[in-house]
């Protein structure tokens, strides 16, 4: 396993029994687990959206409180985006439909083998990876663009809008000396290699 530290399963079972046992073998495998004996725990301790938390939710479906269906809405109403791995000793189709609809990464019946589990784990961890990846590239851009200038924004954004130099000059009453000089650095601050990709990194912001 290629293993991130930076990630963590989060795992939710009133059964202490089974949370010592998974939590077990998770360590085993080199999985960092935080453990849980139910949703309302696992909330608490999260706050609102879950902010730095990094990995997957690994819970059973029925909890005393909030179940496993419960706990997946109320995290997407949060805001918080950690992907969830659903498990269930019980063959509830009805459930694991649900389950999907919610954007469960994966339905396991319990008793469920040792590497379907850590399949469906690497699943989650693959989402949640693209996530901070994509996370990060935002905060690169949005800290690039703080770098501007006030006019140099105004120039980027005229940019992105596909005017030229001699177009941004006469929108911003300037020379079209000074409207280069402010379009080079624009795109040096901001790293673009070129038009499009500038344009392509505003978008994305």
């Amino acid at each position: 396993m290629d293993n991130d530290q930076r990630l963590c399963v989060f795992l939710i079972d009133d059964d202490a029994a089974v949370r010592d046992s998974l939590s077990l073998l998770l360590g085993v495998r080199g999985y960092a687990t935080r453990v849980f004996d139910s949703a309302d725990a696992f909330l608490h301790a999260a706050g609102d959206g879950g902010e730095g938390w990094a990995g997957c939710v690994l819970t059973d479906i029925r909890m005393p409180g909030l179940s496993g269906l419960d706990l997946q809405r109320v995290a997407a109403e949060r805001g918080m985006p950690l992907p969830f791995v659903v498990m269930s000793a019980h063959g509830d189709a009805a459930a694991a439909r649900q389950a999907f609809r919610q954007a469960a990464i994966d339905f396991l019946e319990k008793p469920f083998d040792d590497a379907d589990l850590f399949a469906a784990i690497e699943q989650a961890f693959v989402r949640e990876r693209e996530r901070l990846a994509s996370t990060n590239r935002e905060r690169t851009v949005s800290g690039r663009l703080a770098s501007l200038t006030e006019r140099e924004r105004e120039v980027c954004d005229l940019m992105v809008q596909g005017l030229s130099n001699h177009e941004i000059a006469a929108r911003l009453g300037i020379s079209h000396r000074t409207a280069q000089v402010h379009r080079g650095r624009v795109m040096q601050k901001m790293e673009a290699e070129s038009l499009a990709a500038l344009i392509a990194a505003c978008r994305a912001a």
